[in-house]
């Protein structure tokens, strides 16, 4: 059974946040890590599938982490990334032994495991230098918080540790509220919403039609059923997380009213968009600013690692055209929107909209985006008949 598939569920996670809340009466705050250890293993063992991967992920992260950080001590942490992503890297990229019957790929491969290995290397990157790794328990529930164990959000370990370390505390009659209305939010994002436009709306046309009718219906029609369902599951992980006592952060907030690439990720898959920023386009950055050559092209430095950031996510969802295209997209995007900002900055004006109404320049931006986005993501969902 994998989070949030079925109604069965909803029913273990309604037991687990009774445990929790009964538990609230009975142990110190300082056991609430335990109980949540406690429940996720829980899960992980009776229901998840193919539990044993997931487990020896954990394993082998936690130990590698130390490995790299506290006695190797790479100066460079592109090594350490590559040693702690290589279970994922080597499901990406398919690699196979074919000696049969070993197949690394299909050993590896497992649902949650990129979630998983995002919080392995935010973990590992936002360590400090000479921090001793924290104690197994903290780090696995990091790891394996039922509620987010599937698609996100992508957490970060310090965040997460201080919710977990008032968890307990958390758990009132308000928060239930506030996770509950979430929760109901989710079901129907996720259950009518997205079901009624993919039933009604997403698969009126045949898929593989080139004419520009159906292929415009199914772009406008997949961005819609992709926010509902990915935002349902983001809102349900956050009420239940709630109910337990745990802060799940907030991963969307009307996505369709960006006015700009910098908008959109603010409001679109939040934690991937200040993931992305933190370990790929900032480290980018800092070694193009280091070089040089680079020093009198700041604008050039910006937009390159910007678009190599997003042809990065492109890769982390799968080395295929479309995804990597897609990635490509996002970056090209954020690149002309951020030559745009700079332009604007240096002549003092709106190089583009000029004295136009402020309001009128808002609409147009969101028509323009919502549609830079809805091509983007078409090409992302691997629909486009004409790739």
């Amino acid at each position: 059974m994998l989070p949030f598939s079925c109604f069965e569920f909803f029913i273990i996670m309604a037991i687990f946040i009774a445990i929790t809340g009964a538990c609230k009466y009975f142990l110190p705050d300082k056991n609430y890590k335990y109980v949540s250890a406690f429940l996720n293993a829980l899960f992980l063992i009776t229901v998840y599938p193919k539990p044993y991967h997931f487990f020896i992920l954990i394993v082998y992260s936690y130990l590698s982490t130390y490995l790299v950080a506290d006695v190797i001590k790479f100066r460079n942490k592109l090594w350490g990334i590559i040693i702690l992503l290589l279970p994922m890297l080597l499901v990406k990229l398919d690699i196979r032994f074919h000696s049969y019957p070993f197949e690394m790929n299909k050993v590896l491969s497992f649902a949650g495991l990129s979630y998983a290995s995002f919080r392995i290397m935010g973990y590992y990157m936002d360590k400090a230098p000479g921090e001793r790794i924290t104690d197994f328990t903290s780090y696995f529930n990091f790891l394996s918080f039922t509620p987010t164990l599937l698609i996100g959000p992508i957490d970060r370990f310090s965040r997460f540790r201080l919710s977990q370390n008032t968890g307990f505390t958390n758990i009132n009659s308000e928060n239930f509220t506030r996770g509950l209305n979430a929760v109901v939010k989710g079901i129907v994002f996720k259950y009518i919403l997205a079901e009624i436009v993919d039933r009604y709306w997403l698969n009126i046309y045949d898929s593989s039609s080139k004419e520009l009718l159906p292929m415009a219906n199914n772009m406008y029609a997949y961005y819609a059923y992709l926010f509902f369902d990915f935002a349902g599951y983001s809102f349900m992980a956050l009420g239940i997380g709630k109910m337990m006592g745990m802060d799940v952060p907030v991963n969307f907030t009307n996505p369709f009213i960006a006015v700009n690439p910098q908008d959109f990720w603010r409001r679109f898959h939040i934690s991937l968009g200040e993931w992305l920023k933190d370990f790929f386009f900032t480290p980018l950055y800092m070694f193009f600013s280091r070089k040089k050559s680079l020093k009198k092209y700041p604008l050039a430095r910006q937009n390159t690692a910007l678009i190599l950031t997003f042809v990065l996510m492109g890769c982390w969802n799968g080395f295929k055209f479309n995804y990597i295209l897609s990635g490509l997209l996002f970056g090209i995007y954020s690149a002309v929107h951020n030559t745009y900002a700079v332009q604007c900055r240096k002549k003092g004006k709106d190089v583009f909209f000029g004295n136009l109404n402020r309001r009128a320049v808002k609409l147009i931006s969101i028509f323009i985006m919502f549609n830079l986005v809805a091509v983007a993501l078409y090409i992302f969902s691997g629909r486009c008949p004409l790739l």
